[in-house]
């Protein structure tokens, strides 16, 4: 288990998810979707998600954090990001 990746979220979901079921359904259907076609199985167990799947995972943050009035964390995922 891991907390939620919008930013100030306490809930705790399973490793595989990247959201709690309230962040993930308050995004655009295209940034769900980017999320899951740049979804590596076993990533998150493995810690290389790939450059294209940090990139959709911080676009969803910084939007979750701007709709929520926050300022974004997403160090965690340019911390993981491959370089180019």
């Amino acid at each position: 288990m891991h907390t939620c990746h919008a930013t100030g979220c306490p809930l705790h979901v399973p490793e595989r998810m990247f959201l709690c079921k309230t962040h993930w359904f308050r995004l655009p259907k295209p940034l769900r979707d980017r999320i899951w076609a740049t979804y590596v199985d076993g990533q998150e167990e493995r810690k290389d998600p790939s450059r294209a799947y940090c990139q959709a995972a911080i676009e969803c943050v910084r939007y979750l954090a701007a709709y929520e009035g926050r300022t974004s964390d997403t160090r965690l995922y340019e911390m993981l990001m491959p370089e180019a």
